[in-house]
């Protein structure tokens, strides 16, 4: 198996076509085809399936993409701790932050990163964390912050939890709050009842998101169904509607941005317990990260604990893994 094979290997599911792959490589098809023909020889497996519409990797492929994305890394990286071995960790490093997160994280590391280490590009992926965790599985992000539901007291969460070859560092558990345009009339001492909330007209994110299945949860495990105004993927489209006065939201204070938002709306603590959800930074452990990425994913966490330290993250709660000395 040669690293050639890997890389055209790697570009071939990317683009689902073995023809792309071949204009995109600059080699000819027949010869990127054998270049297959003999990979799959000698894994004694079929690696794709073929189809009018193109390719797709079959289980035997997945598990191939997967494991030579991170080869292909890890010679990259290899070069380059090597050609600048001796100086400042450099090179690109990729972070996944879901935007409630980014509000608060991703200004602070980005200004860490050009302070601590000027020769390390950061590319910053903010979507919604379904998607990074399909991005940080498939080895595509070499870490990215994952929101999650919190376990319950006195358990501990599974290391890798439901995706498979992952690292968590647990970093903090964060609150959600009913967050309206005027507190809700049968609040007592800052809270509202589970069964109020869900007789209050609500926008929430989309089912896909893993706050509004964790919302969901909580709720069915009540016996009590919320009623959903609209579905919503865009925090600032959640947050004008509220802010209107046109329904309520289930989301934390971090997902709120613009001078002044927290001082316009009522936040109050839903049920008893709270929802809470854990913050995690993850990464991939099937090879080690280089020096740029460890040195990112070292950072993480100092920045957590200094911004909830200085108040700068209400409703976020450290865990001890993250407390340091």
């Amino acid at each position: 198996m040669e690293l050639r094979q890997l890389r055209y290997f790697v570009r071939i599911v990317e683009l689902g076509s073995v023809s792309r792959a071949a204009k995109d490589l600059y080699i000819a098809q027949p010869a990127l085809s054998a270049q297959l023909a003999n990979l799959e020889s000698e894994l004694g497996v079929r690696l794709l399936a073929r189809s009018v519409r193109g390719v797709t990797p079959t289980a035997g492929g997945k598990t191939l993409y997967l494991h030579a994305q991170a080869v292909l890394r890890q010679v990259d990286r290899l070069r380059r701790d090597v050609a600048h071995a001796g100086a400042l960790p450099g090179g690109p490093v990729s972070v996944g932050m879901p935007t409630s997160a980014a509000n608060v994280l991703a200004g602070p590391l980005i200004a860490a990163v050009q302070q601590r280490y000027p020769d390390i590009q950061l590319s910053l992926v903010e979507s919604l964390s379904g998607h990074l965790r399909e991005l940080v599985g498939n080895g595509r992000l070499e870490m990215s912050l994952l929101f999650e539901p919190a376990p319950p007291p006195g358990a501990a969460a599974r290391e890798g939890g439901d995706l498979p070859h992952i690292h968590r560092v647990p970093l903090v558990e964060e609150e959600l709050f009913l967050l309206s345009a005027t507190p809700a009339p049968s609040a007592r001492g800052g809270r509202v009842r589970l069964e109020d909330a869900a007789a209050m007209r609500l926008v929430l994110p989309g089912r896909a998101n893993i706050t509004r299945q964790l919302i969901d949860q909580v709720f069915a495990a009540r016996g009590l169904a919320p009623q959903v105004m609209a579905e919503l993927d865009s925090l600032s489209t959640i947050q004008a509607i509220v802010e209107r006065g046109q329904a309520a939201t289930i989301l934390s204070l971090s997902s709120l941005v613009g001078e002044g938002a927290r001082d316009r709306l009522s936040a109050l603590s839903v049920g008893d317990p709270p929802i809470l959800r854990r913050l995690s930074l993850c990464s991939p452990d099937i090879v080690a990260m280089g020096s740029a990425a460890e040195s990112v994913a070292a950072l993480v966490p100092e920045l957590v604990r200094d911004i909830v330290a200085a108040g700068g993250w209400p409703g976020a709660t450290m865990l001890a893994a993250t407390e340091g000395p």
